[in-house]
């Protein structure tokens, strides 16, 4: 089953997602560089056909795909059909507000048409052979699966930061195996499933939260809520079982993991050629705010805004129902805003976004 249930609802998402439309928006030029390049639309078409995967609430996908859609109508005035996928619990109320604020189409250029589909990004998600183009942002970095392992000593399968050690928080090499292995298949899976619905011709950007050399977009995330964690189980407000059990079902790639299944995968190294692939440190806006005011609060309550949009509905998911009732979850992003506040330079964050561009052959 899926490890999330998606963001975090009800407008929140949108209202603080501006970190991954930065990242996205890096990667733009290589959409229209694919768009200029994608095969007409065969007779039995008849429309060209744009899949966003992981769409949340709606607002970043918009976003894009408008971009998309007025670089298609440059060369074509064909019918544009607008899919959106996401997890059948996903905020779709939220989508379709996005899509027709006051009940008029935000998507609104001639002939365009709109769907939304309710699927796992691993698995099919539209018939064989009908997209021209497939985009997904930052999705793909969840696990398929929750992830049978454990590590009781941290709360994500990636070595801890150095920056930000704290005592008895550690993960051996070996630990982090079967996640590496996990989310090769998980990439697998994704790459098969595009494979099959794409034209020869097709074009799939995949662009996600990961890592390189020097950084880790989990760095400063991860720690501050491994922290905060840590801080209830010695104040006897959180089981120390809690913490051991608990690992964030996110994984973060490099390029190389990223590009490893077409490379090394044969059938899926006949069904993909590699357009570009790249990581980039992307600017944080809420770190740029930062730089220029030197706004403590401020910046804290946008990070751990940002880092709650994502994290807390897996958070809740795991947290026992006699914890959930004394709101542990408020108390827990209070404590972390707060350890934000206190130690910035601990909590630094960088914004590692990785991304390949691919073409069906």
């Amino acid at each position: 089953m899926p490890t999330t249930t998606g963001m975090k609802g009800g407008g929140y998402y949108d209202a603080n997602s501006e970190e991954q439309r930065s990242a996205s928006d890096a990667f733009l030029p290589w959409l229209e560089e694919a768009i200029a390049a994608l095969p007409a639309p065969d007779s039995n078409q008849q429309s060209w056909n744009f899949l966003d995967i992981g769409s949340s609430e709606g607002a970043n996908a918009i976003h894009t795909m408008k971009h998309l859609i007025e670089t298609v109508r440059r060369q074509s005035d064909l019918p544009v059909w607008a899919l959106f996928d996401d997890l059948p619990t996903n905020d779709f109320n939220q989508l379709f507000l996005n899509l027709f604020p006051a009940s008029t189409p935000s998507l609104s250029a001639t002939n365009v048409y709109t769907a939304a589909i309710g699927g796992s990004a691993f698995g099919r998600l539209v018939p064989p052979q009908s997209l021209h183009l497939a985009t997904t942002f930052n999705a793909i970095g969840f696990f398929e699966t929750r992830p049978a392992d454990r590590l009781p000593h941290f709360i994500l399968p990636m070595e801890p930061n150095p920056h930000a050690p704290r005592e008895g928080v550690e993960v051996s090499v070996s630990e982090l195996i079967p996640f590496q292995n996990q989310a090769h298949q998980d990439l697998c899976h994704f790459y098969a499933a595009r494979a099959d619905e794409l034209v020869v011709g097709g074009k799939l950007l995949v662009q996600i939260f990961g890592r390189n050399e020097t950084h880790s977009t989990g760095h400063g995330l991860m720690d501050v809520l491994s922290d905060a964690l840590l801080d209830f189980v010695e104040a006897d407000m959180l089981p120390r079982s809690f913490y051991e059990g608990f690992v964030f079902p996110a994984y973060y790639r490099d390029i190389e993991e990223l590009i490893a299944p077409i490379r090394n995968k044969p059938e899926l190294a006949a069904a993909y050629r590699i357009e570009h692939a790249e990581s980039r440190d992307v600017p944080v806006p809420f770190n740029t705010v930062f730089a220029s005011t030197n706004d403590r609060e401020t910046w804290a309550h946008s990070y751990i805004s940002f880092l709650r949009a994502f994290s807390e509905p897996v958070l809740a998911a795991a947290l026992p129902d006699d914890l959930l009732k004394e709101n542990i979850v408020e108390k827990l992003y209070q404590r972390m805003e707060r350890l934000l506040m206190d130690h910035p330079q601990r909590y630094e964050f960088h914004f590692i976004s990785i991304a390949t561009l691919l073409t069906r052959i």
